[in-house]
C-alpha cells in the first residue's frame, strides 16, 4: 500500500526536527523540497537537523536519493544531520549506500539531543 509522504518541521533551541510520515519515494520529493531550501541552511543559524523515521514504513531508491540530496545540502550549508526511528533493515541499507558516513543514526531523539548538548559543551 502506497502511503503518501507527509512531513513537519519543528524548531527546538538547538536543532531543527523533521518528522516524516508515510513512504519515502519519488512522490516525497515535492513535499520535502517544498518545506524549505535545504541548501540555504537551517533557521536561526542552527547547525543540526534531526530526522524522525519512526512512521516511515517504506523507502525506495528514489527516497534514498532524496535523503542524500538533503544530507549533502546540509554539508554544504554547514549543518549536521542525525536520524532516529530507522528500522534495522533501512539502517543496513543506509550503511550500504554510504549515507551513514554523513548522517548519524541514534536510537531516539533524546539520545541525539544529548549528543548535540555534549558537542556544545
Amino acid at each position: 500500500m502506497n502511503r503518501d509522504c507527509r512531513a513537519t518541521l519543528r524548531e527546538t533551541q538547538h536543532y531543527t526536527a523533521l518528522t516524516l510520515h508515510g513512504d519515502l519515494t519519488k512522490q516525497a520529493e515535492e513535499t520535502l523540497l517544498g518545506l524549505r531550501s535545504w541548501q540555504e541552511g537551517l533557521d536561526g543559524g542552527k547547525t543540526n537537523l534531526v530526522i524522525d523515521f519512526a512512521d516511515v514504513p517504506y523507502i525506495n531508491s528514489a527516497g534514498i536519493a532524496l535523503l542524500i540530496r538533503i544530507v549533502r545540502s546540509g554539508l554544504k550549508a554547514g549543518y549536521r544531520t542525525f536520524a532516529f526511528g530507522v528500522s534495522g533493515h533501512y539502517q543496513k541499507l543506509f550503511r550500504m549506500v554510504g549515507l551513514t558516513e554523513y548522517m548519524a543514526i541514534y536510537p531516539s531523539e533524546y539520545a541525539i539531543a544529548e549528543r548535540i548538548e555534549q558537542d556544545r559543551g
